[in-house]
């Protein structure tokens, strides 16, 4: 033991220390050590005192520490180290483990002494490892859950789909059976398109437009010139997404819930503002109120939505017109 530090009181505040205490010379050289050291490095006090205190760190780190510890004897002050950083101590089996180190000098009849306080942080960091194990483990699950429901979303709107345009090809069979083939050949087209959305949760507006076109097709062989569509979507939102779908839906809604077999036309528009795109369409109110409606339009979209954006559709309705608009999905 140095006689600089050799006192009880200071002797005894060292013995007992609960972390790890290692004083060195300017010169590198462990001068003392507490009795946690011999602990947590497995070195008896003997075996460490008079050597360089790179004996306790990895082959690898010794050299750049050589360096640091100089610097730190030019301009001596408190600091704590491996804060933030991951510092490894060497056991004298070799193997190495997680430390935390803060350090301090004092001067003695003009010379400068380092000492160093050695906390290992072997289970700290397991904790850590086994919190962020946990976090994701639970972030995939919710990742997992999110598709599941959206894969249950969407398997609910195909056999819907093809039920609706099956009701109109059974009658036109019989009134129209070249039509009907023009039909079937559309319609296998469009629900090919629904099959590849099997594992997408947005499209492109270009691409859901192109799909709009097809399903137009179809509904002109219903409805034939009872309605007018018109689609003003800005070049530059044709890249940008939406939920899958999205666009049918609505104007399935629309072809739906209007009385398009009378006089009046019904009027479509699509359009693309700031923040989305926007469909609108007159209302021409049915005689008739009771409709068959498996209540999957509009719901549907919003649970997509809500799993997807921050920002969810909106649905506006007058005397005069029903509005939607969909937001974009960054």
């Amino acid at each position: 033991m140095s006689k600089a530090f050799n006192s009880n009181f200071f002797a005894t505040i060292f013995a007992t220390a609960t972390e790890a205490w290692i004083l060195i010379d300017v010169s590198g050289v462990i001068q003392m050590i507490n009795p946690r050291t011999s602990e947590m490095f497995g070195y008896e006090e003997k075996e460490l005192l008079g050597k360089k205190i790179e004996i306790l760190m990895p082959n690898t780190a010794r050299r750049d520490h050589v360096t640091l510890r100089a610097e730190y004897f030019v301009n001596p002050r408190k600091r704590p180290h491996g804060i933030g950083v991951e510092v490894l101590g060497l056991h004298k089996d070799k193997h190495t483990f997680p430390v935390e180190i803060g350090l301090n000098y004092h001067v003695y009849e003009s010379d400068t002494y380092a000492l160093a306080v050695i906390t290992d942080i072997t289970l700290r960091k397991e904790k850590e490892r086994n919190l962020q194990k946990s976090l994701i483990e639970k972030e995939q699950l919710k990742s997992e859950k999110i598709k599941s429901e959206l894969k249950a979303l969407k398997n609910q709107i195909n056999p819907h789909y093809l039920f609706n345009c099956l009701s109109v090809l059974n009658p036109l069979i019989v009134l129209d059976p070249k039509k009907s083939q023009q039909f079937t050949t559309k319609l296998a087209q469009t629900y090919r398109y629904i099959l590849e959305l099997k594992d997408k949760h947005t499209v492109t507006v270009r691409d859901e437009l192109k799909f709009i076109d097809d399903y137009l097709f179809l509904q002109r062989v219903r409805f034939e010139d009872k309605f007018m569509i018109r689609i003003r979507v800005k070049e530059k939102d044709l890249l940008k997404k939406i939920v899958p779908l999205s666009l049918q839906l609505l104007l399935e809604n629309a072809f739906k819930h209007n009385a398009i077999y009378l006089e009046n036309k019904l009027i479509i528009e699509i359009s693309s503002e700031e923040t989305g795109i926007v469909i609108s369409n007159n209302l021409i109110p049915k005689i008739d109120l009771e409709s068959t409606s498996f209540g999957i339009g509009l719901e549907n979209l919003q649970k997509r939505y809500s799993y997807l954006s921050n920002n969810k559709p909106e649905f506006m309705k007058n005397n005069q017109s029903f509005t939607a608009k969909i937001p974009f999905i960054s």
